[in-house]
């Protein structure tokens, strides 16, 4: 049994207690009262436990915790108000016997009901207010508030944590992509730098050799055509065969 058992079968002893004619005390198994106290002192350290590992939602674990507790307090005003509509009716009750049983005790029937209708009011409050067990529960949904507030602090800062150590992280591999960018950049220039040194020496050394080769041929040709010249002058100095 949880303590929610326990809780309504106190309520079932109290509703099954004897009244005692002309007081406001009530007759009740104590017994079973105090073997109800005692599984409840039984139950709440698990319960307790129970309550340690709800950790998955701050905002959950807080308006159950709310929910319990104004669902106590409820439960506790219905419960006043049930004792008090009973002390009523049965202060009417007694009001009727007694006009009933005698005309001439009708003053008297009338003041010890309402006497009786005082105290049992009066008692209502005080189950309301002194109630051990609804202080007990109103205790307990506290704890439960606090404990919650508490692991949501441990998460929230936890959370936290992680979220710097993160950006750290981010931050120091960033850097490192930007080092190796940048080096790989400068390689990159000194690569093209000398590709192009490579290939400027690869070109003046061509042009080089075909203006070489240019000059060969024009002085080639320069011979050529003054050879030519030669034969030509010779040719016209030689007199003409018979």
């Amino acid at each position: 049994m949880n303590v929610e058992d326990f809780l309504e079968k106190i309520e079932e002893t109290l509703d099954n207690g004897q009244k005692i004619a002309f007081t406001s005390k009530i007759s009740v198994d104590i017994e079973e009262i105090r073997n109800c106290v005692d599984g409840i002192r039984d139950s709440i350290p698990e319960e307790i436990r129970q309550a340690r590992n709800i950790v998955s939602d701050r905002n959950q674990i807080i308006d159950e915790a709310n929910e319990i507790a104004e669902q106590t307090v409820n439960e506790a005003n219905a419960q006043a108000r049930e004792t008090i509509n009973r002390a009523n009716e049965k202060a009417k009750e007694h009001i009727l016997t007694a006009e009933e049983r005698a005309k001439a005790a009708i003053a008297d029937a009338e003041d010890k009901a309402s006497a009786l209708k005082a105290d049992a009011e009066e008692t209502a409050r005080k189950m309301v207010e002194e109630n051990e067990i609804t202080a007990r529960a109103k205790a307990h949904a506290e704890e439960l508030i606090q404990k919650a507030k508490n692991q949501a602090e441990i998460i929230t800062a936890n959370a936290n944590a992680a979220a710097n150590e993160t950006v750290a992280r981010a931050n120091a591999q960033a850097e490192e992509v930007r080092a190796r960018a940048a080096q790989w950049s400068g390689d990159i220039c000194t690569s093209a730098a000398n590709f192009v040194q490579n290939v400027i020496g690869a070109t003046e050394r061509s042009l080089t050799n075909s203006l070489a080769n240019v000059r060969q041929a024009k002085e080639n040709i320069n011979n050529a055509i003054g050879n030519n010249s030669g034969v030509v002058q010779n040719k016209q100095q030689q007199p003409p065969q018979q």
